[in-house]
């Protein structure tokens, strides 16, 4: 039985995550910030299939929040083998229109979330030998101009180099880092004309299903060789390759 820490889990890429899990024997720490109602949809679905979770609610761009999380988990589930940070809103504004007080939110929520969390985390992982998986984006690798979602892209650029990181200080202690790189998503909320859009962008012709992020991050955690660490895994359909 593996307990995993999931942040973000009320947000589409989250949900999946969770749902992809059900088959494994598992015990689910949900996290949210806001939207309460979808949180408790998810923590409904999952109790019809038997599997023990909560839900906690926690801002994360507090480093005493991560910490009371991480305890709140721990407590509840008696360890954390697995952290999982979703947690990473996307923000579309021209960089020549964003303030100081909107970069620090895109840097806070997106990279600073992820350290929280994890050091936080650290000793149950170690002690575990569990694995951290971060999000951040298809093509995080190729840097160049994104005038039109810098702080959110300069932020999960530094969660690849947190993540690099940690994968290798964490190595001799069996632990593994890896970080999954969703491409144009499918969302509920995206309307035909918005989804056609993304699909001319896409050479699969197609957004990303969640439940394809969902079951990516399933196989990392089950699956994957256990040398695996330090990894990129592109989720995409060929989109800014």
């Amino acid at each position: 039985m593996k307990t995993i820490l999931l942040t973000g889990s009320n947000s589409a890429i989250g949900a999946a995550v969770a749902k992809a899990l059900v088959e494994q024997p598992v015990q689910l720490a949900l996290h949210y910030f806001s939207n309460q109602a979808k949180a408790d949809e998810l923590k409904a679905w999952l109790d019809e299939q038997d599997i023990a979770n909560k839900l906690f609610q926690a801002d994360l761009t507090d480093h005493r929040q991560a910490e009371s999380l991480v305890a709140d988990t721990v407590r509840e589930f008696g360890g954390i083998d697995v952290l999982i940070n979703v947690v990473g809103p996307f923000v579309h504004k021209d960089i020549l229109e964003v303030g100081p007080e909107q970069w620090l939110s895109d840097i806070n929520l997106n990279l600073n979330s992820c350290f929280h969390t994890s050091h936080y985390a650290l000793e149950e992982l170690r002690r575990n030998r569990g694995q951290i998986i971060n999000f951040a984006f298809s093509g995080v690798d190729n840097i160049k101009a994104w005038p039109m979602s810098t702080g959110y892209c300069a932020a999960k650029t530094g969660v690849v180099a947190l993540s690099k990181s940690l994968a290798v200080a964490l190595a001799p202690y069996q632990v593994r880092v890896n970080t999954i790189c969703p491409g144009l998503t499918e969302d509920d909320e995206i309307g035909a004309s918005e989804r056609q859009a993304m699909a001319s962008q896409i050479p699969a012709g197609r957004p990303v299903q969640p439940d394809e992020i969902g079951k990516t991050a399933a196989w990392l955690i089950f699956d994957s060789p256990e040398a695996m660490t330090g990894s990129l895994l592109t989720v995409s359909g060929g989109w800014e390759y």
